[in-house]
């Protein structure tokens, strides 16, 4: 067929203004040979000769017939479809709507698909489960939330965009029905309570506030994440890769430990988590979290018990679902912690972190006692080395006592004295090539006379070493390197 066969519009139906009669689905035989029904058409008499004793057929029964077929056709010719009649789909001759079957909604917005045959379920009131929404426009408008769940009937969940308000006093659930199909759903909701939408029989995801996309799989309630295009202009969403911060930046983080203590809390304005390195990127606001070494879990260790005189590293983790945050305690002391955390024990639902300080523990299991402002780490001061063997060049020295593996630089003082009058000299660096060293000398007429210089900012170009130079030109020297700080 082409375009151009439009058949020509019926404006009236047959027989609009003449007399007809209503047809009926039973036959009208015996009592009229004539009359037609949905059952018999025309009876056999009809199609008898007179003279054979045979009738014609009723004129107003062949008006009645094309009313009807017309009527419907005419209704077909405006665009107009049918919606759901009880009587229609109960009729012995019906059994039900088709598979496929499309009817238009009560509010006139929308229409429905049958996806079952002999489906005799109305779909504007429920249950739900036979009929899916074909096309439907408007919005879909729940208020006065406040602590009760709502199950939202199919005209409601029909439309694809919903909008939630009211003032939350506890959590709610939005129960949705179990179609294959994408919503829009505003939640304009206040209150310091969740709105979860989900399926009566499925999970489903907490929705945050403002517009988002949620996507029913058949069985659930669920948010997929969606690709877009690098953004080149401002105004375009840009991808998470392209969204500045690096893990672990944060402002003003701050833990002090005023006694040896398995518990301490940090604070910061905000800090940086990820997924992974160049992964998903959060921002934790306001983070202000207890750490207890003697527990495990969220809030504790991740696995085991925390070392005797070592290293913990502390993670600031994120489960993006519940908007939950924590401290993570991992054992440091054998090797620097990653940025991201690496273990296998990150407690459930939690995706994202961040390394947040490096802290000493002592004999007991315990914080030592110290402070930390953004990533510098101070203590009191603690002997690294103790020496009375003069070295000319620089020579190494671990200083893994007293700093940990993901230490970058040091800071402390040196003292170098010696039982005679001589010329003393020392210095302190990062590297057998003296790279970020200082250096001190001094000469003296005095017995057990020396010099002291503090220290700072000194790489650790090698984890956990320093380098030093020590001479005395007289009598037996002593040469001592104190270290009360770290950065991270």
């Amino acid at each position: 067929m082409q375009s151009s066969q439009t058949p020509t519009l019926i404006p009236l139906p047959f027989a609009s203004g003449g007399g007809k009669n209503t047809i009926p689905e039973a036959s009208q035989l015996p009592g009229n040979p004539g009359g037609a029904s949905y059952t018999d058409g025309f009876p056999p008499a009809t199609r008898t000769p007179l003279v054979a004793g045979g009738v014609p057929p009723a004129g107003l029964d062949m008006n009645g017939i094309l009313y009807t077929i017309t009527q419907s056709t005419r209704w077909s010719h405006a665009g107009g479809l049918y919606g759901f009649s009880s009587s229609f789909a109960s009729d012995v001759n019906v059994g039900g709507y088709p598979n496929g079957a499309e009817l238009i909604s009560a509010d006139l917005q929308g229409t429905w698909i049958s996806i079952s045959d002999n489906n005799t379920d109305n779909p504007d009131t429920g249950p739900g489960t036979k009929w899916v929404p074909g096309r439907a426009y408007g919005i879909t408008s729940i208020t006065g939330l406040t602590n009760a769940n709502v199950t939202l009937t199919p005209t409601q969940a029909a439309k694809n965009k919903i909008t939630l308000s009211g003032a939350l006093t506890g959590n709610i659930q939005i129960i949705m029905p179990a179609w294959t199909r994408e919503w829009v759903v505003i939640n304009n909701a206040t209150g310091n309570f969740t709105i979860t939408a989900r399926t009566a029989g499925g999970t489903g995801v907490v929705l945050a506030a403002g517009q988002q996309k949620v996507t029913g799989d058949g069985t659930n309630i669920v948010q997929l994440p969606e690709s877009i295009a690098p953004a080149t202009q401002s105004q375009h969403a840009p991808q998470m890769g392209q969204v500045a911060g690096v893990v672990g930046s944060a402002r003003n983080v701050a833990m002090n430990v005023t006694a040896a203590s398995a518990s301490a809390t940090l604070t910061a304005d905000e800090i940086v988590v990820e997924t992974a390195l160049g992964g998903v990127r959060y921002c934790l606001p306001i983070f202000s979290k207890t750490i207890n070494l003697a527990t495990t879990g969220a809030g504790g260790m991740d696995t085991g018990s925390a070392p005797t005189s070592g290293y913990v590293a502390l993670y600031a983790i994120y489960n993006p679902t519940t908007a939950a945050s924590a401290l993570l305690a991992v054992n440091a002391t054998s090797a620097a912690a990653p940025n991201v955390y690496g273990g296998a024990n990150m407690p459930g639902g939690y995706t994202a972190s961040a390394l947040v300080s490096v802290w000493p523990t002592n004999a007991s299991k315990q914080f030592i006692v110290g402070a930390q402002q953004d990533r510098l780490v101070f203590f009191g001061f603690t002997s690294a080395l103790t020496t009375s063997t003069q070295q000319a060049s620089a020579t190494s020295a671990s200083i893994a006592a007293v700093v940990p593996a993901n230490a970058r630089q040091v800071q402390g003082y040196s003292v170098i004295t010696a039982n005679a009058a001589a010329n003393l000299f020392f210095s302190v660096s990062g590297s057998s090539a003296s790279v970020g060293g200082m250096q001190a000398s001094v000469s003296t007429n005095q017995v057990n006379a020396g010099i002291s210089s503090p220290f700072s900012n000194i790489p650790l170009v090698t984890p956990q070493t320093l380098f030093y130079t020590a001479t005395a030109s007289a009598g037996t020297m002593s040469f001592s390197i104190v270290v009360s700080g770290y950065s991270f």
